[in-house]
């Protein structure tokens, strides 16, 4: 049996989730596919810290250097959040020829471009499906879309922590009370800000329109207003018309070819489909010019859903490479790294 190990850099709240499913499926993917998941090390800030995963000491350091430079690491997931230890972990891993799976949605929209020329340049493989509506495998369905139809126009309620404000606001929930809810829900970033202020789903809308329209628009430069200035207020005269807020995120070509990008907060009647989700759950809607619209529903914030998104990143990569030619094409192409850059 093929053993792939496994590197985590970064165990918090996405970590810990991660660390749990690969214990509790384990035998589940050593029986579908042939091969055992092991997590060979784990990299975090304070080794001191308590955490809710139960990780065996032995497991952890605080230096990345170590994982990043041991050979017997086939695969690497970066959770660490943030920008710049996140990317530098990332192109490391690129620059080795690494595989390298990340939830950061972050770097992805301000760096794909460079990312993505280190995976052609070096030979490694980025993964990043857990970056963009936690639990939804949108940029999959995209991308499989993509090869027999045309998406013309995204539309969707893609921060589940703003939606599960805005969903407590409208069952009468004040907004701090509501904000509170939130963090101790575990859905809100680590910085509460790049959720309320819409940057957080301009992060993912540049992502989704990286790969419905091939145009790589940086998160800053996409128009985006939050819920900052949303009050009780809004959202009681919003429900008295039978009418709901919602931070919708849209990308669509214009009449001249161009591809136009926003985030704001809209008023939307309750029988839009975008109106009917609630809480943390997220909503894609993709219109296509063959197969008309298509919607696609799930929840966007919390451990388990952005954990089991990473994990599913994890299982493509293995799918990918477990073909007709048996196992031996698997260990080929996740050999080491000391193998792949000696190649």
């Amino acid at each position: 049996m093929c053993v792939i190990n496994v590197a985590l850099f970064g165990c918090g709240t996405v970590g810990g989730g991660l660390w749990q499913i690969l214990q509790e499926e384990r035998e589940r993917i050593i029986r579908r596919f042939g091969v055992e998941v092991n997590v060979a090390g784990v990299c975090v800030r304070d080794i001191e810290k308590e955490r809710a995963a139960d990780l065996p000491r032995t497991l952890l350091t605080d230096d990345p250097s170590v994982l990043l430079s041991d050979p017997s690491i086939n695969v690497s997931i970066e959770m660490i959040g943030g920008e710049r230890e996140a990317l530098d972990v990332v192109t490391l891993a690129l620059e080795a020829g690494h595989h390298i799976i990340t939830a950061n949605k972050l770097i992805v929209a301000r760096h794909l471009p460079a990312l993505r020329r280190l995976e052609r340049g070096f030979g490694g493989t980025l993964r990043y499906g857990a970056a963009v509506c936690g639990s939804i495998p949108v940029l999959k369905i995209i991308d499989e879309t993509l090869t027999v139809d045309r998406i013309t126009a995204i539309r969707g309620v893609v921060n589940g922590s703003t939606n599960f404000i805005l969903s407590r606001m409208a069952e009468g929930v004040s907004r701090a009370d509501a904000l509170a809810l939130a963090e101790r829900s575990g859905f809100l970033e680590a910085d509460p800000r790049a959720d309320l202020s819409g940057a957080d789903a301009a992060q993912k809308l540049s992502i989704l329109a990286a790969h419905a329209f091939g145009v790589h628009l940086p998160p800053e430069r996409i128009a985006t207003c939050g819920i900052e200035e949303i009050t009780d207020l809004d959202i009681a005269r919003a429900t008295s018309r039978g009418e709901t807020i919602k931070l919708v995120a849209e990308a669509r070509i214009d009449s001249e070819g161009t591809v136009v990008l926003e985030v704001a907060p809209r008023v939307l009647a309750l029988t839009d489909p975008l109106a009917q989700v609630q809480n943390e759950i997220n909503i894609v809607e993709l219109e296509c010019e063959r197969a008309g619209v298509q919607r696609y529903t799930g929840p966007g914030a919390g451990s388990l859903p952005t954990a089991n998104a990473v994990v599913t990143d994890l299982l493509d990569l293995v799918a990918s490479d477990y073909s007709s030619a048996g196992r031996g094409l698997l260990v080929e192409q996740l050999r080491p790294w000391s193998a792949l850059i000696a190649a």
